[in-house]
């Protein structure tokens, strides 16, 4: 004889909301995350070797400036020249003068093409310019 219990699986559920909830949370989060990161792009140099330079932490506000061996200026790591650089600098030091440049030169660019640079920053009174140098010792 057969009996029949009666289960009543009916008011046992386990909700799914929650835990989609969550998931796209997450997605939401790492695609943020993700798109926060400043992408720099990657101009062909050699920097210059110092003995002395500073390890400095990796500041993604900085505005990056290259010169490459022949000369060309690059802005955020688009092809530039005098005019829209200088527009460019013109814009950063009306919304913020304290903003920091970086200077990615080439050790064998023409120092007068940095000089310009340079000039350029002081003439729309942005002060805080460094230059990236390699540090051969750190880096052995």
């Amino acid at each position: 004889m057969r009996l029949h219990k009666d289960r009543d699986d009916d008011g046992i559920e386990v909700s799914m909301s929650p835990l989609i909830d969550c998931v796209f949370l997450l997605l939401i989060f790492f695609l943020v995350t993700t798109m926060l990161k400043k992408k720099n792009k990657d101009i062909d140099i050699a920097l210059p070797a110092s003995t002395s330079a500073l390890e400095m932490p990796i500041d993604d506000t900085l505005v990056v400036i290259g010169i490459d061996r022949q000369g060309n200026w690059f802005f955020e790591g688009a092809s530039s020249n005098r005019m829209q650089l200088r527009k460019s600098l013109q814009q950063i030091a009306q919304s913020d003068p304290h903003q920091g440049i970086r200077l990615d030169c080439d050790r064998r660019c023409d120092i007068a093409r940095v000089t310009e640079v340079i000039d350029l920053c002081n003439f729309h009174g942005l002060k805080n310019v460094g230059v990236r140098t390699y540090d051969e010792s750190y880096n052995q």
